[in-house]
């Protein structure tokens, strides 16, 4: 099992707009070939304007033919055109992580 953890940097006075977008156009492509967000989250206190959301696979194999097959949607392709055309997003990270062994993970 491998956790996905993204973090992105959202343009300062746009978390709302970008939450709403994401809400609306992204998240249910993303439960259509990733499955439910483990977890998603923004930040209230220390870093501002970042959301962090993780994703749990099975392998790294299982990720990327998931990711591969979301990116091939053309609805996908122009969520990613608009976050883009919106300056919404300043900075993007991620991680592939996997749990220690003495982890119970559910």
């Amino acid at each position: 099992m491998i956790f996905d953890h993204r973090v992105y940097t959202i343009r300062a006075n746009r978390l709302h707009d970008f939450l709403k977008l994401y809400e609306s156009v992204a998240l249910p492509m993303q439960r259509k070939y990733l499955g439910e967000p483990y977890a998603f989250f923004f930040s209230e206190v220390g870093h501002l304007n970042q959301v962090t959301h993780i994703w749990k696979y099975d392998s790294a194999d299982d990720r990327q033919a998931r990711r591969d097959r979301m990116a091939a949607d053309p609805a996908w392709q122009e969520y990613v055109k608009m976050v883009a055309a919106d300056d919404l997003v300043e900075k993007a990270e991620n991680q592939l992580l996997r749990p220690a062994p003495f982890m119970q993970i559910r």
